[in-house]
């Protein structure tokens, strides 16, 4: 899991690069490859992190016969791809794998104008999918709903028609698509867990968690990433940790995993391992935060965007909780003033805050976890 430094507030205007790239596409159609890499040679110095114009780039090189050239471009798309966060395992297929791009919705288009007899229904879905990842929540919205009218018994579409209209704030309206996606698909994870989303985000605490603690109950066992970040949510570190520990012995360098076990260690109170903190890309910042390398205000200040601002204050809170707690609801209050709804940091912070309240709501993820065995029996 990488930079689920994705941030997924709507986004309704083109990015330059968005734009750039389907200019150069369209100019390229046209005119003599020379022209073609000149013109992408200069979206990609200007916008080095656009994977997806970068690869072209490499593609027009390599028809060029310049081989070495192309490669490198190769590399550099792959590490562009790498670096773009996904989201967090626990949340549904289509928002943990968003690392596409405007090339992926051009294709998609191309398909339909084609012949969108055939092949609409799947291709809506996915060019969706393709827009709600690069946060055109308007746009994947009309093309769900385009795909229900053609597929309208096909309930798992609820469930995206929901992230969408959640995505645009529109969250009464998410909450009745998730409703009925819930009511047709009973044993779906994924489907509670977006509905716990868009429940908190209406501030209906409770009814999140009994979502959450219901989809912990119906998590396979074995996916302990997506069931360590629903216990994270509740604020359930002692579930977390046991989950996290399995986790890292799957993909040990999963910062974000890593990140979280350290976050659990400190609010169970138990002592931090000695280890050295990579440095060069967040999270690597928050994980020195933990060891002591880096201090809260200089993390704080190289949080160069919303979400990581969120995290970063929300991980500066878990330090400061056990010296000074004022200044650790402090700092939660901001990271769930500043975080998406759908973060690991928002939902942990609600949670942290509510138990300064006199009469906190209960959280019911330990009456679920306590009867899980015999429900996963039940629901297979």
């Amino acid at each position: 899991m990488v930079a689920v430094g994705a941030d997924w507030r709507a986004r309704e205007q083109g990015t330059d690069a968005d734009l750039w790239y389907l200019r150069a596409i369209a100019g390229g159609r046209a005119e003599a490859l020379e022209a073609s890499e000149r013109r992408f040679a200069e979206l990609v110095e200007a916008h080095p992190t656009a994977f997806h114009a970068v690869e072209e780039h490499g593609s027009i090189l390599d028809r060029m016969g310049q081989r070495d050239a192309a490669v490198a471009e190769y590399e550099l798309a792959r590490k562009a791809r790498h670096s773009i966060r996904r989201g967090m395992p626990d949340r549904p297929f289509f928002m943990r794998h968003c690392s596409t791009s405007v090339a992926e919705v051009d294709g998609y288009t191309k398909v339909l104008r084609a012949d969108a007899s055939k092949k609409g229904v799947f291709v809506h879905v996915a060019r969706g999918h393709a827009y709600l990842a690069m946060r055109y929540p308007r746009l994947a919205l009309i093309d769900y709903d385009m795909a229900l009218r053609l597929a309208p018994s096909e309930a798992g579409l609820l469930v995206a028609r929901g992230e969408a209209l959640a995505a645009l704030g529109r969250h009464r309206e998410a909450l009745q698509a998730l409703d009925q996606a819930v009511a047709a698909r009973r044993q779906d994870p994924d489907a509670l867990g977006s509905r716990a989303v868009v429940r908190l985000a209406l501030g209906r605490l409770a009814e999140a968690d009994a979502d959450w603690s219901r989809q912990l109950e119906l998590l396979p066992r074995e996916r302990h990433e997506a069931r360590a970040c629903v216990a994270l949510r509740l604020t359930n570190y002692d579930m977390a940790l046991t989950e996290l520990e399995r986790a890292i012995e799957r993909k040990p360098g999963d910062p974000y995993m890593q990140l979280y076990f350290l976050t659990s260690l400190r609010r169970l109170g138990r002592s931090i391992p000695s280890a050295i903190a990579p440095m060069d890309a967040w999270p690597g910042l928050l994980i020195a935060l933990h060891h002591g390398k880096l201090g809260t205000h200089e993390v704080l200040q190289r949080a160069d965007t919303e979400e990581r601002r969120a995290e970063a204050l929300f991980q500066c809170g878990v330090l400061a909780y056990d010296q000074d707690r004022a200044e650790a609801g402090r700092l939660w209050k901001q990271a769930a003033e500043i975080a998406a709804p759908d973060t690991v940091e928002h939902a942990a912070a609600r949670h942290e805050l509510e138990k300064f309240r006199p009469d906190p709501q209960p959280v019911s993820v330990m009456r679920a976890t306590d009867r899980e065995t015999t429900m996963m029996a039940a629901s297979k």
